[in-house]
């Protein structure tokens, strides 16, 4: 940090959005809300807003990318705009966005020359695996199985191995049918005998050995029926009935070059030269890459052949 400058965090998000600015895509981001869960992790979720939140929003509006926060968790949003055919991927480093109904995540690690490598999953060709397709309802499972954001121990006990061998059979599929389709009267019934038959795949030896230890350990409150909704029926923004045909069509627009140039003399401590020379080196083909996205906008076949 002693050679970043001033707010070297605030730098570095910076730099990112930079990077996201000469990518020919535009960037909607969206913020957790006051209703997300109060527990992930075992942990207590932090009620304030992050201390770089309002000085990011800033910036998001001088890059001109836009920006929401959502009435309970971002990424629960992000699916909801997904399967409302308003984004084209979900950017973010938690797979229970693929959970939430996002049919495309992305995740970006970074390269040591300021650019990012991306790895893309796409929710029908994880569906459609030869070995084990992993389906909403096998997601589900694993969840519960390995643990998550709302349950970090997962089944106490149930290793990797295990887990994946579970999720070969019918359970996966019979406990989304249960979840799902049951009236509220049925439920205790039908999750007591989903129960039984997890017990009996796991002592009967189809899955090539016995868990005896494991089944004798499997809680009778297993597997936790809030703990699956929060999974399956996250809040969001539209919960309670908001029309989604309000919905923004996010288009990119031109960054507002002078006010970025304010915002690094008065955030970052940066001279002027440092400044001209940021943007002639960096911004510059941002700003072009935006130019271009506004074409592709307005002219969508311009560049097919």
């Amino acid at each position: 940090h002693a050679q970043s400058g001033e707010n070297p965090e605030l730098q570095t998000l910076m730099y990112k959005l930079v990077t996201l600015a000469n990518a020919p895509v535009h960037t909607h981001f969206v913020f957790d809300g006051e209703d997300r869960p109060t527990i992930k992790r075992s942990k207590q979720v932090q009620s304030a807003p992050h201390w770089l939140t309002r000085s990011l929003q800033e910036l998001l509006q001088i890059f001109r990318f836009t920006w929401a926060t959502a009435k309970g968790e971002a990424k629960a949003d992000l699916a909801f705009l997904l399967k409302a055919g308003k984004i084209g991927a979900v950017l973010t480093e938690d797979s229970n966005a693929l959970l939430f109904g996002a049919e495309k995540v992305l995740h970006l690690m970074d390269n040591e020359d300021g650019t990012f490598l991306v790895d893309a999953y796409c929710a029908e060709a994880l569906s459609n695996d030869p070995t084990i397709p992993l389906t909403t309802s096998c997601l589900l499972l694993w969840a519960m199985l390995r643990g998550g954001d709302y349950n970090p121990r997962g089944l106490s006990g149930c290793g990797g191995q295990v887990s994946r061998a579970l999720l070969a059979g019918d359970l996966s599929d019979l406990l989304m049918q249960v979840v799902t389709s049951v009236a509220p009267a049925q439920l205790p019934g039908m999750l007591e005998t989903w129960h039984d038959h997890l017990r009996t795949v796991l002592v009967d030896g189809t899955l090539g050995r016995k868990y005896l230890t494991l089944t004798a350990s499997i809680p009778a409150e297993f597997p936790s029926v809030e703990i699956m909704r929060l999974y399956l029926h996250p809040v969001t923004t539209w919960t309670d009935g908001a029309s989604s045909s309000l919905l923004l069509q996010f288009n990119p627009t031109q960054p507002n070059i002078a006010h970025l140039a304010a915002f690094c003399q008065a955030h970052l401590g940066w001279m002027r030269p440092k400044i001209h020379k940021y943007l002639r080196n960096h911004f510059w083909s941002a700003a072009c890459m935006r130019a271009l996205c506004q074409v592709g906008l307005f002219y969508p076949y311009c560049c097919q052949h």
